[in-house]
């Protein structure tokens, strides 16, 4: 009797292990991790900005979650980093934009040192307004066990769709220039660790 309970005890004990192991999820690494866009003036200059702070998780189930922190911008000049904050995005009133999203069950499997490119359907918050979109990534499981997720191609933001128009206009003025693009290309590599 005494060894049958404590062969139960055993495998209870092993099986929490398991499950915990398996409940893991991951968060993202933020020094390794990128947003980067392009805007463009006079029509043909183009010049690339990024976001200094992002944070997101990925859960067993799929579920993916991005948290950009808009008042990170960073264009390389102070000046117009204020601007951007200020009159595009208005960070006092919304601070973050938001990409939710869900990784299929083939994606959540992958093996080590394996990789995958889908297209995966997502949504984003910016300015109080969410729009669909479709993001072709490259996904890898490292032999460490994290994912990293690649931007095949751009994904192309229409400030119009999000209410930035208005604020591009702004900076259009401020900054004495004939034209900015309200058409965005937006790229990126996130690196997600297993926590």
């Amino acid at each position: 009797m005494k060894t049958l309970i404590r062969v139960l005890f055993l495998s209870a004990l092993g099986s929490a292990f398991i499950s915990t192991s398996v409940l893991a999820d991951w968060a993202l690494q933020n020094d390794l991790s990128s947003v980067h866009f392009i805007s463009t003036k006079k029509q043909h200059i183009s010049e690339i900005h990024h976001f200094k702070q992002l944070t997101a998780s990925l859960k067993t189930d799929g579920h993916f979650s991005l948290s950009i922190d808009l008042g990170s911008v960073e264009t390389g000049i102070e000046i117009r980093n204020t601007r951007m904050q200020e009159h595009l995005f208005k960070v006092a009133m919304f601070p973050t934009a938001e990409i939710n999203a869900t990784l299929s069950a083939m994606v959540m499997q992958l093996k080590k040192g394996q990789s995958m490119e889908v297209t995966l359907p997502a949504s984003l918050n910016l300015m109080q307004t969410t729009s669909a979109l479709d993001l072709t990534i490259q996904v890898t499981k490292t032999l460490e066990g994290d994912y990293v997720a690649t931007s095949v191609q751009p994904v192309l933001i229409s400030a119009a769709d999000f209410g930035l128009k208005e604020g591009v206009e702004t900076l259009q003025k401020l900054a004495g220039l004939p034209s900015i693009g309200l058409t965005v290309p937006v790229s990126f590599n996130l690196v997600l660790k297993a926590r």
